[in-house]
């Protein structure tokens, strides 16, 4: 193995790593420094490894802000994952967790814009069977049905807007429908 190289962008972001026998610094990239071994396996293995003013500078570490920020991220993601648990006021054969994965959105988007188009169930059915997350059938009428459909989206969408970090409150992970 010869020399080692990092080369670097005008904000000091490592853009990539060269050696002068296995794979030499292409013509025309200019910004470049020379680095040991040791200093590529470092940069290679922790990223966020920048230039400035010609050396290596270490990533800063992550803020106690932005730990809770990613911790808040990963309670949105399960959250998503582990469903919306509905207790239902007058109907309480309707409680239970229910999945609020894209599939199921799908399936509840589906079903409610039919009610909203006044074509009702499928099948023309008065009451709509649907599962929960442990595979039980819970009988819905169109207002339980479109109570429900309300829940899951502002649930769904208050995980979105604390994955993107733009909401820093995590919704309840129980919403009570009538």
């Amino acid at each position: 193995m010869g020399q080692k190289f990092a080369a670097y962008n005008a904000q000091g972001a490592i853009t990539g790593f060269y050696d002068s026998e296995d794979s030499p610094v292409p013509a025309g990239v200019a910004d470049v420094i020379e680095i040991t071994d040791e200093q590529w396996q470092t940069c290679v293995s922790n990223q966020g490894w920048t230039v400035i003013t010609g050396a290596l500078v270490a990533p800063v570490p992550p803020s106690a802000a932005d730990l809770a920020a990613q911790a808040l991220v990963r309670s949105a993601q399960t959250a998503l994952t582990t469903g919306l648990k509905i207790a239902s006021t007058e109907t309480p054969a309707l409680n239970g967790t229910y999945a609020v994965d894209q599939l199921s959105q799908s399936d509840i988007i589906a079903i409610e814009t039919s009610l909203n188009a006044g074509k009702g169930f499928p099948g023309g059915a008065a009451t709509f069977s649907y599962l929960d997350v442990a595979g039980a059938a819970h009988a819905f009428s169109e207002a339980n049905f479109t109570d429900f459909a309300a829940a899951v989206r502002d649930f769904v969408y208050g995980c979105r807007a604390v994955i993107a970090r733009s909401s820093s409150v995590l919704p309840a992970s129980t919403a009570t429908i009538a």
